[in-house]
């Protein structure tokens, strides 16, 4: 147990070592399509917004995404939307784990609909350069709207641009 232990802490060291000359921008912007296949099929095109704090944790928030399936919805931030994204040490490809919450709130008339969403998968970058990446990540969304829940595959992919370094 003990030499499997200092195993683990010594390529933990190693990776985290490795990587420090990998910096990622305090502020990313960028666009990205998805397929989300659940009940029905639709297909999303939107831009989101990454706050990188510390070096290996980000915060995203989704801006905006127009969906196309049965019907075609906008959603602007689609309500409250955030994503905590933990960055795995690596140089060229760059794996991330990424989970979140999200709470909606429509009003159609006289009827109010809410919903308590959680995401949670793991995605890649791909550096291109300095300040450009782009990005593959699948991940599955559980919906709860009350008297039902809903549980949906999304595939996502798209670039991302450093704003501030």
């Amino acid at each position: 147990m003990k030499k499997a232990l200092i195993l683990i802490t010594v390529i933990a060291l190693f990776s985290t070592l490795q990587a420090k000359k990998m910096t990622r921008s305090l502020i990313e912007l960028g666009p990205k399509a998805a397929l989300y296949i659940g009940d029905d099929v639709s297909f999303g095109i939107g831009a989101e917004a990454i706050f990188n704090p510390v070096r290996n944790v980000g915060v995203r928030m989704d801006l905006t995404e127009i969906r196309f399936g049965d019907h075609t919805t906008f959603f602007l931030n689609h309500g409250i939307s955030l994503d905590g994204l933990f960055h795995i040490p690596m140089r060229e490809l760059q794996p991330y784990v990424h989970a979140g919450f999200g709470f909606t709130v429509s009003d159609a008339g006289p009827v109010s609909h809410s919903a308590f969403s959680i995401r949670a998968g793991m995605g890649f970058n791909f550096v291109m350069n300095r300040s450009t990446k782009v990005f593959g990540e699948p991940g599955i969304i559980i919906t709860d709207a009350g008297d039902n829940t809903d549980v949906t595959f999304r595939l996502a992919f798209g670039a991302r641009f450093g704003i501030l370094k």
